[in-house]
């Protein structure tokens, strides 16, 4: 893995690119990143179809503003989960943003799987709503706005699957009342996304690794649409006692 600062070093190129791109859009008066990725697919895309949604988020992202999706890279690993667990999975997102790894996921699900995706801005909850209709899985997911710590407190467990994707100083705390209040199922497994140099040390990252009720893997990848180095971490649960 690398350092912090030769991923920031790195990742320069695209910071002064993203610049001139909020520049224009200001100046253009062009509406919110969330809202113009909304309008991109609902004008791009074909209604009802989740990979035509995914495909023309995947685009705007590449070709007109950046999106903090976790991108068809890392969504590997969502994927790839899901189709170990089952198509009635129940799944606990912690960051909706535009929806599009809600969508992701709850195009694997049965219409007995189902979705939780918190999310602090309402903004957000509104367009990740809006785009899972458009994809036509809304039924499968339920946007929650709100703090997730308020949020967590109650939701009913428990949950195959939790995708971390939101603050990240809030992994680990949010991760221990998950736990605490026996949301997690007992051979569930977490995923915690952007865990990179780029983004500075995560207390979550030695935490978890070091726990001795999970079982870890960092799988490297890249920061969603860029060659920049970044990470995820893969914990499962290993059945029995819970470690506080």
């Amino acid at each position: 893995m690398g350092t912090v600062w030769q991923a920031r070093l790195q990742a320069l190129p695209f910071a002064l690119k993203e610049g001139w791109r909020f520049l224009r859009a200001s100046i253009r008066r062009e509406p919110d990143r969330r809202e113009a990725a909304l309008d991109f697919a609902r004008r791009t895309a074909k209604a009802g179809d989740p990979d035509s949604v995914l495909a023309a988020l995947d685009r705007f992202a590449r070709e007109d503003r950046f999106l903090m999706n976790v991108g068809p890279e890392k969504g590997l690993l969502l994927v790839e989960e899901i189709a170990k667990i089952g198509p009635d999975a129940r799944i606990l997102e912690l960051g909706s943003f535009v929806g599009y790894s809600a969508i992701l996921m709850a195009r694997q699900l049965s219409d007995a799987g189902r979705i939780s995706s918190i999310d602090v801005s309402p903004e957000a909850s509104a367009v990740a709503r809006a785009m899972a209709e458009l994809a036509g899985v809304a039924h499968r997911i339920e946007f929650l706005t709100g703090s997730a710590s308020e949020r967590l407190e109650s939701l009913e467990g428990p949950f195959d699957l939790v995708f971390l994707d939101h603050w990240k100083d809030l992994y680990q705390p949010n991760t221990e009342k998950i736990l605490a209040r026996g949301l997690l199922a007992e051979d569930g497994v977490i995923i915690a996304d952007n865990l990179g140099p780029m983004f500075g040390e995560n207390p979550y990252l030695a935490w978890m690794q070091g726990r001795s009720d999970f079982e870890s893997r960092y799988v490297e990848g890249h920061v969603e649409y860029q060659s920049i180095e970044d990470g995820a971490l893969v914990s499962r649960r290993r059945g029995g006692a819970a470690q506080s």
